[in-house]
């Protein structure tokens, strides 16, 4: 333990201009990563029927690799399905429901491209961890008859649905069990339900629901999964609000209304908000496991280089102040080869498809920082810092967006066998390693930081 702690505050005491000091505190530990993730939302709809078994089979080898992304959390939609005649949806948000009306059958083989893609992440990543995300009942259960919300984006399940509802989920939860042995851990019945946006004829299913309504349909939700023996193997999270402090109000308030010992997990958006160390503080007060569910740009004016940037320094913040053990991507895929959202961007007439500076952006961390790592403190804004599980292993994630280079020296003292790289994103490299070296008993480590990009210096210690 002293060797590292020497090595690093030898280089972290150099590492800024202007004399400024990044200080590390190894015994300082934080939350343990459980991983990295990704709601199959929209994407996953979108490409797995219309591209060939070979595409798929590298896309999802991109985002489950160990040596790419390095994701094991996937978040799985069951989609409540709109009324076949409305035609209003986003093409690649036309998900199918498993029931195309109220009085008939459960049709499993509806939502097949989403379950290909799936079932091949499931293939990959044998220690993936599952959760399953609705954002709205099926159209016949809503008030307006249309899964893209109520007409003033007000409350959208009926009144007398809330445990035929909750029937649909867990049965959807139940079959995927039984047939495919893929087990949700959670699932997450609400999606932004504080959010006005939610209205009928709008691009993609939503559905708003008031804190008591939420509670209502927990306390169904919960005693479905009871009756049916499924409590063993999957609970329920809540609320994927937009806001961190949104979540927070609602979650003080299951609180004090008795709904908070039928959670097994929380879950929260980082669009917005501000009050992430007492969201943490509150999960950690009631033994509840904290997820950052869902990110991305909304909202950011940033393009290009900048706005990957700027996401990849929301993780550092995130992992920082909220403390989540798992942080999830919203769209790992999109349209198109200049949009804000998508790691991987795609052209569906021609079939082509190419990794975007974000995905690389992503790999400075997901690659490097890998569950079970413990994060660790340090004392500066747009630093992450994490160990293994043994100790031999430390990764240091730095995010300049500034439009200034940094270049430092790093003297260090160090055991013999151990090495250091220095990997980096920046306009010109993509998760490239800038060097890489054995470290001697005295050596003098070269850190070049330059503007916009974001630099990974890994540690081993033999």
């Amino acid at each position: 333990m002293r060797v590292y702690i020497l090595l690093l505050v030898a280089w972290l005491n150099g590492l800024l201009m202007s004399g400024e000091t990044i200080r590390i505190h190894p015994d300082i530990k934080c939350q343990t990563l459980e991983g990295w993730g990704i709601s199959l939302s929209w994407w996953a709809h979108d490409v797995g029927g219309k591209f060939s078994d070979e595409d798929i089979n590298t896309f999802c080898q991109w985002l489950t690799d160990p040596g790419e992304l390095n994701m094991n959390i996937f978040r799985y939609n069951i989609s409540g399905g709109d009324d076949p005649s409305h035609n209003h949806m986003r093409p690649d948000a036309q998900v199918p429901g498993y029931k195309i009306a109220e009085n008939v059958d459960y049709d499993w083989s509806r939502n097949s491209a989403q379950r290909k893609i799936l079932l091949k992440v499931n293939e990959m990543r044998p220690d993936a961890i599952y959760e399953a995300a609705n954002y709205s009942p099926p159209y016949w259960m809503t008030k307006s008859g249309c899964s893209a919300g109520d007409s003033l984006g007000l409350d959208n399940l009926k009144d007398d649905y809330y445990d035929k509802f909750a029937r649909y989920l867990s049965d959807v939860v139940k079959h995927y069990k039984e047939q495919y042995n893929i087990t949700f851990s959670t699932i997450s019945p609400v999606n932004e339900p504080f959010s006005n946006w939610w209205k009928a004829n709008g691009s993609q299913e939503g559905c708003a629901f008031s804190q008591q309504n939420q509670e209502k349909l927990i306390k169904s939700l919960y005693e479905t999964l009871k009756c049916k023996d499924m409590l063993s193997y999957t609970g329920i999270a809540v609320m994927d609000a937009n806001s961190m402090d949104e979540c927070l109000t609602g979650v003080q308030r299951y609180d004090t209304s008795g709904i908070l010992p039928l959670i097994k997990q929380i879950n929260t958006h980082s669009y917005a908000g501000e009050k992430r160390e007492e969201l943490f503080e509150f999960a950690k007060q009631h033994h509840i496991p904290l997820w950052q569910s869902e990110s991305g740009p909304l909202w950011v004016k940033e393009k290009g280089l900048d706005n990957f940037l700027f996401m990849g320094q929301r993780i550092v913040t995130d992992m920082k102040e909220l403390k989540p053990a798992v942080w999830c991507d919203w769209q790992y895929m999109g349209r198109g080869f200049n949009g804000v959202w998508a790691l991987v961007g795609y052209n569906l007439e021609n079939k082509t498809y190419e990794r975007t500076k974000g995905f690389y952006c992503r790999k400075q961390f997901t690659s490097l920082i890998k569950p079970g790592y413990h994060f660790i403190a340090n004392d500066h804004d747009n630093c992450l810092s994490a160990i293994s599980p043994d100790g031999k292993t430390l990764v240091v994630v730095i995010v300049n967006q500034d439009s200034q280079n940094k270049n430092y020296q790093l003297s260090v003292n160090s055991k013999a066998g151990s090495s250091y790289k220095i990997i980096r994103t920046s306009e010109h490299e993509d998760f490239e390693t800038i060097d890489s070296q054995p470290l001697s008993k005295t050596s003098v480590i070269p850190v070049d930081i330059p503007k916009k990009s974001i630099t990974s210096v890994l540690i081993n210690w033999r």
